[in-house]
């Protein structure tokens, strides 16, 4: 199954998921062995560099090339809407007939992939199978594309023929430069005869830090100072105090005296309850005289 009908079309379906993810895309001449299950195209970085360690731990060609491209999405590859190559040099190097092993994540999320912890580790790896002799590792760094504000927008404004941002235009200029530079790479890497593994990946979208177009003036920052203090109401002089009415000049009953009372309350009429009990409590004579007469003294003997 080719890359133009799985790989980029994964990536398509996923390319506005995440906006701080990248993909990472890698294909060789030689046979790769992918670990079951590894299929999904959202993971983790630690997970897909396990899984690309896993592939290269059998050094499965004596040439790799390491591309790697900061702030690429994978809307950057091929466009979620019409299904467009971006990147037309990578897709049909992707695709080529000598190629027979493909893995690819579009969704990569978390910390970058390190160009050289990768190229140690396929040295190390191809130390350990005796491959050593012979082998090249190539790493390329490209331009990172610009992260700009408002890309939506301007993208939807040229889909529907307006003006687009200078940014925007910027960034589709930049995305031709790269897919020149990775047609050159791609192409000298074919034109040695050698079997070859290429890894593409990226970093993702470093975070914008939000500068306010709003500019504070003197005069306003004058104004908001104003009135910081406490406010003080204007009140009458003595004269009108004594005037005034008694509960108007002393506030008499306060939240304390009014939980006072009502716990008076309470207690009182628990203590009537209680009295009323006990007053009510009645022992007729003749209960202690037939306890205590004649005839209870002659039984007890």
């Amino acid at each position: 199954m080719r890359f133009s009908t799985t790989t980029i079309s994964l990536l398509a379906s996923t390319a506005a998921a995440f906006s701080d993810s990248s993909p990472l895309v890698l294909f060789s001449t030689s046979k790769l062995l992918i670990p079951a299950g590894e299929t999904s195209q959202l993971q983790s970085t630690s997970r897909a560099l396990h899984t690309t360690h896993d592939i290269l731990a059998s050094c499965p060609t004596s040439r790799y090339v390491l591309i790697s491209q900061p702030n690429v999405h994978a809307s950057d590859l091929r466009n979620p809407h019409s299904g467009v190559c971006h990147s037309a040099n990578l897709c049909s190097a992707v695709d080529g007939q000598a190629v027979r092993g493909r893995y690819d994540v579009a969704e990569v999320i978390g910390d970058d992939i390190s160009l050289d912890g990768l190229s140690n580790y396929i040295q190390a790896a191809c130390a350990e199978q005796g491959k050593k002799d012979g082998l090249a590792v190539e790493g390329h760094r490209l331009e990172a594309l610009p992260a700009q504000k408002g890309e939506a927008r301007a993208t939807k404004l040229a889909e529907n023929g307006e003006h687009s941002s200078a940014n925007v235009l910027q960034k589709h200029m930049t995305d031709r430069k790269a897919d020149v530079e990775i047609g050159g790479i791609l192409s000298d890497t074919q034109a040695s005869g050698d079997d070859y593994t290429v890894i593409y990946f990226s970093s993702p979208h470093s975070s914008a830090v939000y500068k306010s177009e709003y500019v504070e003036s003197a005069a306003i920052q004058m104004e908001l100072k104003r009135q910081t203090g406490d406010i003080v109401e204007p009140r009458a002089g003595n004269a009108s105090d004594r005037s005034a009415p008694l509960f108007v000049k002393y506030q008499f009953f306060t939240p304390g005296i009014f939980m006072g009372i009502v716990a008076l309350i309470i207690m009182l009429s628990l203590l009537y309850v209680g009295l009323s009990a006990v007053a009510s409590l009645e022992v007729s004579y003749g209960a202690f005289d037939k306890e205590n007469g004649p005839a209870a003294q002659k039984k007890n003997n």
